[in-house]
């Protein structure tokens, strides 16, 4: 599993089109290192949220 790669992404819709887009070309999701942390801007009040996952390469692709 050295080909693992961390997907992140403020954006949710930026973050599942990464996801998508990588695994058309042969990586795997590991669904249990799915994340979503929410932070708060200090200056606003304004919760938004981090996206997580970790994908790796399949050996067959």
């Amino acid at each position: 599993m050295s080909d693992a790669i961390l997907v992140r992404d403020w954006n949710v819709n930026d973050f599942h089109r990464h996801v998508l887009d990588l695994e058309t070309r042969g990586y795997i999701a590991r669904r249990e290192t799915y994340r979503i942390t929410p932070e708060t801007n200090p200056e606003t009040g304004e919760v938004v949220h981090l996206y997580t996952i970790e994908m790796f390469l399949s050996e067959s692709a």
